[in-house]
């Protein structure tokens, strides 16, 4: 652990290493697999490993600009503030619904529809989600000090829903842990 991430707020060092643990593991599963095989979507229907990944690419395209956009303004408005950070109900619904194990399935918006799979190779697909994940962690870094609860994110697909930016950072994780919990059960299928 370098020198940074030990400033790190406890709450933010949890998100920096679990996007780093992300981008590990959505790497160890495409190294698994061929090119046939990432972009086979599974007997059952569902998603192909490269959907998953897709998905998660488009939805994470249209965020990061917005937290990285909240984390400057905060800076600029000085907005700063101290953990524990408490977020409201809307918030931990929000981050529950989009966890590994969520009560209720939820259908995917059309604005976060994977690429078409004929659009999908495995280069492009993992080095898009890899820039994305360290894009995520330094915006991690940069959000040290602000006010994570107070400082707010509007959804790029639901404009009425503004969540809290460290709610935001959870949800993210929670959403990338639960696709690659699908991908994993889809290789385990094909290969």
């Amino acid at each position: 652990m370098d020198q940074t991430e030990q400033l790190l707020i406890p709450e933010l060092e949890s998100y920096f290493s679990e996007f780093e643990l992300i981008k590990a593991e959505a790497q160890k599963i495409a190294d698994e697999l061929s090119e046939q095989q990432f972009i086979r979507k599974p007997e059952g229907g569902g998603w192909s490993v490269a959907e998953c990944l897709s998905h998660l690419n488009v939805l994470g395209e249209q965020l990061l600009p917005r937290i990285e956009q909240a984390v400057d303004q905060g800076h600029n408005q000085g907005r700063y503030g101290a953990p524990p950070f408490r977020y409201g109900m809307i918030s931990r619904l929000f981050i529950q619904a989009n966890s590994p194990s969520p009560q209720k399935k939820i259908k995917t918006m059309k604005s976060y529809n994977p690429l078409p799979v004929d659009e999908l190779n495995k280069t492009s697909v993992i080095s898009t989600f890899v820039d994305l994940q360290d894009g995520f962690r330094i915006q991690v870094e940069k959000a040290n000090g602000l006010d994570l609860k107070r400082i707010k994110v509007t959804s790029p697909a639901l404009p009425l829903l503004r969540l809290s930016l460290g709610a935001w950072f959870a949800a993210t994780v929670a959403h990338e842990k639960r696709h690659l919990k699908q991908a994993e059960r889809v290789v385990e299928e094909i290969l």
